[in-house]
């Protein structure tokens, strides 16, 4: 008796330490394979802004009109990142599909442990996704000569119109790609383009719209770029593209798409 006892004992002191080492491991490998990719995005942007300036530099051409190549060097940066975009709507579809037992009578509560089960594996990798999303990004858009700054433009105003309508259900990781920062960079960006557009001597219309959208978002902090509608000449520029540009903008992803890493020691801040 007192050997099985002690047998018990040992048994459960060795699952105890299994369950510990899991808990100090899992931790410590998500943040290995996060923080590698964090840091080379880092690098690249580094390397990017070397080339380019900073994001709010940016200077739009003059009409404010993307070209057709650089709109196409765009949709070369948003295919790569299908594979971020897959696994992050998996992974919001998910915790959505979890939630959905709230609106049920009677629940299977094993399908419940298989779904919550399913969620929780998923929402492991999600960390180590988002990295890897901006290690994507920053190497292509280096290696196609685009700066993040021009990346911010084209896709704020070719995805206007799903950056303004609310989506259809809460969105698992945050509200929308233009967070306050982003908004005064575009700000910023409108400012360069109203001197650029001076500096060749742009025509009045052109230059009373300009300076009215950045009075307009100036006195709204929460503004979005070209709001209320866009100028028709840009509006031309992307209907060619339109098919394309719809078909690779990601709900799931859009929070993260605009964001900057910024290392300060041991963390990072994405902002």
């Amino acid at each position: 008796m007192e050997d099985s006892t002690r047998g018990c004992w040992k048994q459960a002191a060795i699952g105890c330490g299994v369950m510990i080492f899991l808990a100090i491991a899992i931790p410590l490998i998500l943040g290995v394979m996060m923080m590698s990719p964090l840091k080379r995005a880092i690098d690249t942007r580094h390397g990017i802004e070397e080339r380019f300036g900073p994001q709010e530099a940016y200077v739009p051409p003059a009409s404010g009109v993307p070209s057709s190549e650089r709109i196409e060097i765009f949709l070369a940066v948003r295919r790569a990142l299908k594979g971020p975009c897959a696994d992050l709507s998996a992974a919001e579809e998910k915790v959505q599909a979890l939630e959905e037992f709230d609106d049920h009578d009677e629940i299977d509560r094993m399908e419940v442990m298989k779904q919550a089960f399913s969620m929780t594996k998923s929402m492991m990798g999600v960390g180590p996704v988002i990295s890897r999303l901006y290690e994507i990004r920053n190497q292509t858009l280096l290696e196609s000569e685009m700066g993040l700054g021009e990346y911010t433009y084209i896709y704020t105003v070719a995805y206007r119109d799903q950056l303004i309508e609310p989506p259809d259900h809460d969105q698992l990781f945050g509200p929308g790609a233009t967070n306050r920062r982003i908004r005064r960079a575009l700000l910023a960006m409108l400012e360069n383009q109203l001197e650029n557009l001076q500096n060749e001597g742009g025509g009045e219309s052109e230059t009373t719209a300009l300076e009215a959208e950045i009075e307009a978002m100036k006195e709204d902090g929460d503004r979005m770029l070209w709001q209320d509608a866009l100028p028709p000449a840009i509006d031309e520029a992307l209907t060619p593209h339109r098919a394309q540009l719809d078909e690779l903008f990601c709900p799931a992803m859009a929070p993260f798409d605009l964001m900057i890493n910024e290392a300060h020691g041991p963390a990072v801040e994405s902002r």
